[in-house]
Formats: C-alpha cells, sequence, structure tokens
C-alpha cells in the first residue's frame, strides 16, 4: 500500500491529467465565458481579449502532441518555436524572444520571423504582418494560425469546440522524413536478423556446469514374436567452457556397444571470425564417401553456429513516370523509397536474403495514381557472401571394425555476388578406388530467378544442379548426377541419376493447391529404373486433401502405377475423421482403404481408433491408440490385431531433466531440453539503486514482457520467470514491459535487452526496479499585475548539487513533478540558460530537497520559485580585453567606492563593467540571487565592476567561471582584491 503522502501525490498528478484529457472541452468553455468575460464582450484593450491555453495539435500521418496558443475571439495564435521543434524545422529564437531565425526544409529556403518590425522573410519574399499579428509573452512568440499555411504551406484548421488544431500539408516534412528513415533503418536491421537494444548479456564460459538430460522408453511385445525394450539417455553439460553431450543406449535384443553409444564436446564463439567451432568426438564427417559408421576425432571451421539471414545487395534500376514516388518492400516490409528523376529513372539497393525473397516496388503518382510490380529472388544457402571465406577440417577414425581413417578439408569463398567458390581434398582409407579425392564445386546466380551449382570429386562424381522460379512461382530444378565406372567410394553401382522436379502453387475462390511432378531416373550398368510422382495438396471447399500418384517403370516391364486419396474432416464435438484408399490403375480397383478417427480428451490427451483393410492379401488390422501429454512426460500406449493372429503392443515415454544450482532450480519437461538454452529472469526491488541484488532486497511480481521465442513458465510463488526451449549461440532480444507494476514509482531504467543462449544451461538475469522518488511544486511571475502561475519554464534536478539527472517543463498553471529520483539528496534550479534568455532571475535560486528509500516512493511536493523580470540596459556593457582574461598578473588595488560588504577571500570574478549605475545594480541582484554569495560593485573611472567575490585563490574562481557563463557573462576575468 502507499503511504498518504504518496497517494495524495499520486491523485494529484491524476486530477491535473484527468482535467486536461477529459473535461478540456465543457471546462475551457466555462472559463471563457465565466472567468475572462472580456474574450467574448470587450473590444476596448486588445489584451484583454488574449488568453495563453495548450490546445492539442494532429498533424495528419505522424500524431500529435500539447501546444502552447494564444486564442482572441475565433482566432488562434500558434507557438513558433514549439511547432517548428516539433516538426525538425530547423530555427534558432532570439535571446528576448522578438525574433526566430533559420531555414525552411532546405538551407536555401532561409526564414525571419520578426516581431518588432512586424514581418516575415522567408524565401526571398517578404510578407508583412499586421502589429497584433505577432504575440510576444514572457516566455513564447506566436504567430497567426492563417500564416504557417499562407507562408509555409502549413494549413491549420481550428476546432475551439474541441480546442484542437488539424495541420495538413502536401510537403514532405523533416519529421516525417526522419520517421521513415527510422522506420526502414529498423526494418532493414529485423530483415538481417539485428536489433538495436540497450542491454546487451553475452556469452558465459563456466568450466563445469550439469544442466539439461533428456530420457526416452520404448517397451513392444508381439504375440507371436520377440520383445524388445529400447532405453536413452542423453545429458547436456558444459566442460572447459564448450558443450558437452552424451548420449547412452540400450536395447535388450542387441549386446551393449560403444559404437551405438555418442559423444560430442563443442566449443562456439561466433565472435571470433578465424575459428569459430572446435569439436571432439563423434562428429559429422560431411562425407562424399560411403561411411556407415561413426567417426571419432577433430573438427574445425569458422562457419558459424547459426543460420545466416543476409547475403548482401543488388542494384535495381528501373524507370518509371518522372516526379513519381517508388517505395521498395523486401517480403511485404519497407526498406526504402525514392522519387524517379525528369526521365523517370530509379535505383535502389536492395537487400537480399538468404532463401526466396520477395521484392515489390510500388509506384505512386502526383494525382493519387496506384501501381506495383512484384518479383522473386532467390539465394541459396550455399552462397557466401562478398570476401568472405569459410573452410572446415575434419580428421578422426571410423568405428567401421577396420581402422579406417577418414580427413577432410572443404573451402569455400564468395567471389562477389553472383558466384561462389571452393574445394578441398578427402581422404577415405578403406576406398580401393583411389582413397585420395580432390574435389571442386561453385554457386552462380546467372540470373534473379536462375541458379546453377556444380561440383566435380576427382574418381567418384560430377554433380549439376540448375533451378528456375518465373514471377507466376512456378519453379524448376534439374538434377544430374554422372558416376565414374569401377568408383568404390559410394557404396552402389550407380552410372546416372537424373531428376526434374516442376512445382506450381494454384489458388481459385474455393480452392488453394500446391502441385508438384517430380520425375527420377537411375541409370545402372544392366538396366534403368524411372519414378515418377504427383502430387496435389490443398484445402479444397475447407477439406483437407492430398491426391498422390506413383509410378515405377523399369526396363521392359509393365508400368506399375497408383494414386493413393486422403482427406481431413473436422466433425462435431472434436472428432477428426481421416479416410484414404489406394487405387491400382494395373488392376482398375481399389487395393487399400484404411480410416482413422482421433478425439481430444482432457486437453492433453488423444485418443486415435483406425482400421486397414488390404484387398490384395486379404488381410485387416485394427489399432487402438491412447497419447497423453504430463507436465514432466509424454506417454503412449498402442495395441494392434490383425485377423491372422498378429497382435501387438507398444508403450512408450519420453522426457528431461533441467537443472539450475543458481537458482537451486530442478524441473522437468515433456519435451527433449539437451542442447537448448533458456533464461531464468528474476525481477528485484532495488532498494539502494546500486543494480545489484542484495541481501534483503525482494522479489517482485507481476513483470510482464515479449521474447522472439521459448516456452515461458512463471512460478507466482517466488516470481522468477523461467524461458525454456531457445537455441543456443543464438541472440534472443527480451522486451519488458515499463508498465508491468501496478506502484508508479517502481520504475525499470533498461527495458530491452539482447541476450546471447548459452547450451544446456539456464542464464540467470536479475532485473533491478527502481524506487522513483517524485519533486514536484509550482513556479510563479511577479509582474505588475500580480503573481501568477508560469507554464513552459524549464526546471532542473540535481544530485549532489552538481550532476544533473533530470528536468521537466512547468503545465500552464506553473505546477511542475518529476518522477524518477533515486533515494539520495537533490537539488532544484530553474534552468540559468533560460532564464538568461527570458532576462529573469529565480528567487530562490536552488531549493534542496531528499528522497528516501521506501519501498513505495517518496514524494516530495511544495516546492516554490518566483521569477521576476530584470530591466538591465547592457548596452552599455564594456567587455574586458582579451588580454585581460589571460594576464596573470594581479590587478592594480582598487579603492571601492560604492559596494555591498566585502567577502572573506583574494580574489574575485569581474563579470563586466557598467556605464550607468542601476544597471550594474540590477545585475549584482541577480547574481547574488543565482549564486547565494556576495557580488560587489566597485566604482572606478566613471565604471561600475559587477565582481564576485570570496574566492581564496585563483584556481577556486577558475573552477567557479563555467558558472559566470551559464548566466550569460562568457567574458568575464579573475582579479585580485585586498
Amino acid at each position: 500500500p502507499m503511504t498518504d503522502k504518496n497517494t495524495y501525490a499520486t491523485l494529484k498528478h491524476f486530477r491535473r491529467m484527468q482535467l486536461v484529457a477529459i473535461c478540456r472541452v465543457p471546462v475551457s468553455i466555462l472559463l471563457f465565458t465565466l472567468l475572462f468575460p472580456a474574450l467574448s464582450f470587450s473590444n476596448e484593450d486588445p489584451k484583454s481579449e488574449l488568453d495563453e491555453i495548450s490546445i492539442f495539435l494532429n498533424v495528419q500521418g505522424i500524431g500529435g502532441l500539447e501546444l502552447p496558443a494564444v486564442i482572441r475571439g475565433q482566432e488562434i495564435f500558434l507557438s513558433v518555436t514549439d511547432l517548428f521543434n516539433f516538426l525538425k524545422i530547423r530555427i534558432n529564437p532570439s535571446s528576448g524572444l522578438d525574433s526566430v531565425s533559420g531555414f525552411f526544409i532546405t538551407p536555401e529556403a532561409t526564414l525571419l520571423i520578426d516581431k518588432a518590425n512586424n514581418r516575415i522573410l522567408y524565401n526571398g519574399k517578404v510578407f508583412n504582418l499586421k502589429p497584433d499579428d505577432l504575440i510576444r509573452t514572457e516566455t513564447n512568440l506566436y504567430l497567426k494560425s492563417d500564416y504557417f499555411g499562407e507562408v509555409f504551406g502549413l494549413d491549420c484548421t481550428f476546432n475551439f469546440r474541441s480546442l484542437s488544431v488539424t495541420l495538413n500539408t502536401n510537403i514532405e516534412l523533416p519529421i516525417i522524413r526522419e520517421m521513415r528513415q527510422e522506420l526502414m533503418r529498423n526494418n532493414i536491421s529485423r530483415l538481417k536478423g539485428v536489433v538495436k537494444t540497450d542491454t546487451i548479456i553475452p556469452r558465459s564460459y563456466p568450466v563445469f556446469k550439469m544442466g539439461m538430460a533428456d530420457w526416452s522408453v520404448i517397451a513392444t511385445q508381439q504375440a507371436q514374436g520377440t520383445s524388445n525394450t529400447r532405453l536413452n539417455l542423453s545429458i547436456g553439460s558444459v566442460i572447459a567452457g564448450g558443450e558437452a553431450f552424451f548420449s547412452l543406449n540400450y536395447n535388450s535384443n542387441t549386446p551393449f556397444s560403444s559404437r551405438n553409444q555418442f559423444y560430442l564436446w563443442r566449443f562456439a564463439n561466433n565472435d571470433y571470425q578465424a575459428l569459430r567451432q572446435v569439436m571432439a568426438g563423434k562428429i559429422a564427417s560431411q562425407a562424399t564417401s560411403s561411411i556407415f559408421a561413426p567417426v571419432v576425432g577433430l573438427q574445425f571451421t569458422n562457419t558459424p553456429t547459426t543460420y545466416r539471414r543476409s547475403f548482401g545487395t543488388y542494384r535495381l534500376s528501373d524507370a518509371t513516370e518522372p516526379g513519381w514516388i517508388v517505395e521498395l518492400y523486401v517480403n511485404n516490409v519497407l526498406v526504402d523509397y525514392t522519387k524517379a528523376d525528369a526521365s523517370g529513372f530509379f535505383t535502389f539497393e536492395v537487400p537480399l536474403l538468404y532463401g526466396n525473397s520477395v521484392v515489390n516496388l510500388r509506384f505512386y503518382g502526383p494525382w493519387g495514381e496506384e501501381r506495383t510490380r512484384e518479383q522473386s529472388v532467390n539465394i541459396p544457402f550455399n552462397f557466401l557472401p562478398k570476401n568472405e571465406f569459410e573452410y572446415t577440417l575434419c580428421a578422426g577414425m571410423v568405428e567401421d571394425g577396420l581402422g579406417s581413417r577418414f580427413s577432410r578439408g572443404n573451402f569455400n569463398y564468395g567471389l562477389g555476388t553472383l558466384m561462389t567458390v571452393g574445394g578441398g581434398i578427402e581422404y577415405f582409407s578403406s576406398v580401393t578406388s583411389g582413397n585420395i579425392m580432390p574435389f571442386l564445386n561453385t554457386s552462380l546466380r546467372l540470373a534473379s530467378n536462375l541458379l546453377l551449382s556444380g561440383e566435380y570429386t576427382y574418381g567418384v562424381r560430377s554433380k549439376a544442379i540448375l533451378s528456375y522460379r518465373l514471377p507466376s512461382n512456378l519453379e524448376l530444378e534439374l538434377n544430374y548426377t554422372n558416376y565414374d565406372k569401377g568408383q568404390t567410394a559410394i557404396g552402389f553401382n550407380y552410372l546416372e541419376e537424373r531428376k526434374a522436379t516442376l512445382t506450381m502453387p494454384f489458388r481459385g475462390r474455393n480452392f488453394a493447391v500446391f502441385s508438384r511432378i517430380t520425375i527420377n531416373q537411375i541409370v545402372m550398368p544392366a538396366t534403368k529404373y524411372t519414378t515418377a510422382q504427383l502430387l496435389l495438396s490443398g484445402v479444397v471447399l475447407g477439406v483437407s486433401t492430398n491426391f498422390t500418384t506413383y509410378g515405377l517403370f523399369a526396363g521392359q516391364a509393365r508400368p506399375y502405377t497408383y494414386s493413393i486419396l486422403s482427406q481431413t474432416y473436422r466433425l462435431p464435438a472434436g472428432f477428426v475423421f481421416t479416410p484414404q484408399i489406394q487405387y491400382e490403375y494395373n488392376k482398375n480397383k481399389v487395393t487399400t482403404m484404411r480410416v482413422e478417427l482421433e478425439k481430444q480428451l482432457f486437453v492433453r490427451g488423444f485418443l486415435n481408433l483406425s482400421f486397414e483393410n488390404n484387398f490384395n492379401s486379404r488381410s485387416y488390422n485394427m489399432g487402438i491408440g491412447l497419447r497423453y501429454d504430463f507436465s514432466f512426460a509424454q506417454t503412449a500406449f498402442y495395441a494392434r490385431k490383425g485377423n491372422n493372429n498378429t497382435a501387438t503392443t507398444v508403450q512408450s515415454a519420453r522426457g528431461s531433466f533441467i537443472y539450475d544450482k543458481k537458482t537451486s532450480y530442478l524441473g522437468t519437461s515433456n519435451r527433449t531440453s539437451v542442447g537448448k538454452g533458456g533464461i531464468v529472469i528474476l525481477p528485484f526491488l532495488d532498494l539502494n539503486a546500486n543494480g545489484l541484488h542484495e541481501k534483503g532486497e525482494p522479489k517482485v511480481a507481476g513483470l510482464t514482457f515479449r521474447i522472439n521465442g521459448g516456452r515461458v513458465q512463471y512460478n507466482e510463488r517466488d516470481t522468477v520467470i523461467r524461458i525454456f526451449d531457445l537455441e543456443p549461440y543464438t541472440n534472443y532480444t527480451v522486451e519488458l514491459d515499463r508498465n508491468s507494476f501496478d506502484n508508479i514509482a517502481w520504475q525499470l531504467k533498461k527495458a530491452t535487452l539482447s541476450v546471447a543462449i548459452d547450451p544446456n544451461q539456464l542464464k540467470l538475469i536479475e532485473v533491478p526496479v527502481s524506487i522513483a522518488g517524485e519533486a514536484s511544486g509550482m513556479v510563479y511571475f511577479n509582474s505588475d499585475k500580480g503573481q501568477h502561475g508560469l507554464e513552459r519554464i524549464i526546471v532542473n534536478f540535481y544530485r549532489n548539487d552538481s550532476i544533473l539527472v533530470g528536468h521537466t517543463l512547468t503545465e500552464s498553471d506553473g505546477y511542475f513533478s518529476f518522477l524518477g529520483l533515486a533515494p539520495g539528496s537533490y537539488t532544484a534550479r530553474i534552468d540559468t540558460a533560460q532564464l538568461h534568455k527570458l532576462n529573469m532571475a529565480a528567487s530562490p535560486a536552488v531549493l534542496p530537497f531528499n528522497i528516501s528509500g521506501t519501498t513505495d516512493g517518496d514524494v516530495v511536493d511544495g516546492l516554490q520559485f518566483v521569477l521576476e523580470p530584470l530591466r538591465i540596459d547592457t548596452s552599455d556593457i564594456i567587455l574586458p580585453q582579451a588580454a585581460e582574461q589571460t594576464d596573470p598578473t594581479p590587478e592594480p588595488q582598487i579603492v571601492p567606492q560604492k559596494e555591498t560588504p566585502v567577502a572573506q577571500g583574494s580574489f574575485a570574478i569581474q563579470v563586466g563593467a557598467f556605464g550607468v549605475e542601476a544597471n550594474a545594480l540590477a545585475t549584482q541582484k541577480r547574481l547574488s540571487i543565482a549564486f547565494g554569495r556576495s557580488v560587489l560593485i566597485v566604482s572606478e573611472g566613471g565604471l561600475y565592476k559587477v565582481r564576485v567575490a570570496g574566492f581564496a585563490g585563483r584556481k577556486e574562481a577558475s573552477l567557479f567561471k563555467p558558472k559566470v557563463a551559464e548566466q550569460g557573462f562568457r567574458e568575464s576575468y579573475i582579479v585580485k582584491v585586498k
């Protein structure tokens, strides 16, 4: 629960927000008619008709904000500086806010809004204004809204009832360009898998750590056969900073053998380009030779563990209508836009991604015309980016009982965006036709949709793959392999392999079908086999349908062809009915029929009934199966009975264990976990604001977040969040929700994390939740008409009186509030640069306060500043010469003629010399309030010299000079006094 003080301040803050957001229209109208009757009825004094107020500005395509404005009758005057700053238009207001200069979008289009001369200079033209078209107040300069449209093309429509202004323009404003460019940069980064985060949590490399274990049991019993039991236990851990994997296998019908066991140690670091992976144990050989036994050895490679997403770029040039806007989309993501030149020509650098990418161009004409153009670009995964080199080296012994030795070196290089070349050598001691086998390979992009890959292994085979994809998504792939006669490296006697695949999707009003035709031909020394397959798969009238036709052609034998039709119907009560028939064209009859009925039970269970009848063998089988997924294991039972007195039953179960020593967690899962990683998120209340989880700092419940993957488990008892099933060696983005907590004082400083996942580990991420204190108060302005609240004044907050921790702006009534202060001592000050521009002084200059470290957050209110105008004529100030600023010799002794009591100390800072005594007195008062120390006036030679006194040494005075500069006196120098 919040304290009474905190509750009061929070309710006070929300009350202000509600008055602005909900009651703005009726309250404003009521205030205008009751509190300011002169606005509607008086025309005697123009100034009495004016009232400063906040209105809502809505800019089409961008959004909106609260904007200071002045209302006079039915006319609206908008703040020049606030509007232009929001639109990212570069301007520079004068110190007295009587003019604004800069340029509009381009540096050539200079602008000057001049109150003194009541005119606007823009792009070489002069726009004369009426005396009351520009209004200057203590803090702002307002321009009548009509001129924003007439001069700059920013048409403003004022709605008095809702106190809002809608801005429309055909100009591409800097803020629109900036937003689109930021969107494009983010889209390109996301396409490449790169996301900007505020915190990066890297990989860890412990010496030893146990993490994951998978287990499985499968038992089979046959009524007239042998029974069998298979057991598997896989253990994933970390040894010497690398991933260690062990798999033990047991089969009741097979003697225990080391050949059937698996073990591998892998050290991976994707940041080290020269050597990214080192593996030891039973390695994947990637051999051309036929190796049917495990290879025990070493492997070195600089290939990353993660899949590449970005390949490079290529230049796309085309022509359209002159002056049209062209947008480039890759996979429906905007990545760039441009404007066609006078001849209609345009060009893009298109980012290429691995796999098939859809490149879409959208054309927009000046009168609302729209056109689109689309093409596909396919980049196979065996292409390397330009100038990138990859290698893989491995060597070991083959567990084939013959003591065979194996080694292979593979090298690839990206010549450019169109070609990748490679080669290497393979050695296998058991090959009798030649155990040393050098090879070459290449991948070539002949056109954007035409790819060619080739490979040649000396004495073994030649292989080529050609693929072509049309814009209609029809794709043709041709494969051809030629084997050398007499080769023994590959364990079959093929002479040639030929394969053609044609795929094409079809889409209609009531159907969506994917079609594929495959023809595969194998040439052997004595015969030739040809197989053909036609596949039609999709949804027809809402029913999932698959129709497949097979054909086998061998020599002079009669072709053997048949078709299988299967469909899936979803019935009421959650039943799924799947019928399937097989028809043989040789016999012109249905040879097999199968039906299956499935029903979900108890959310996690499934019941399956099946019946199959083979008309050729006159046999049938009935089966029943039950699956149930517990939280710790997946279990299944299946029984089948046939008419030939055969019966089989199968029972199976599998699951995994997950262990984390740091959080003393031992969990179970019904999925495999070995080789994967996870994250443990532990939010805690950071009482001392040091970012470390220390004893006595409690855990915090209620944190919400987003992550692009994984399985989330939230433990309400200990408020810990665990995320499982994450791919190792991959960076995941975790986005924490800053608005997760009910207490507004609990805040997250860093909300976007990039986490590198460690294999076989749960990575602990302790999230500090800071306790933010709040400081609030009022800023008043003393004028000839009395005291009233002053809006848009900058209030700065400092820690230890020197470290700026934040700032805020006062509201329309002078109220300010800042939330986000950690426990400690602070001071609040009015921004000195703004005071100098406004020619004002603040009293007091500094307000000290403390934020205590309570769990609900401390609130300090009642801070109050009073601003007064300084009417100083600085035209007669005589600035010191440069020689005086650097001359180390002390100034001759001066006998004060008129001064305040002399402060202790022998050095002072002279800020200037005035010819008018009143100006010196006003400066003395201003600096005394700002600094809280003695400021002297020394009269000499008809000049009144203002000095900030009380410094024990020249060094102390030098350190104070930046504060003097903040008050606008940048030409000060140090003098020595008695």
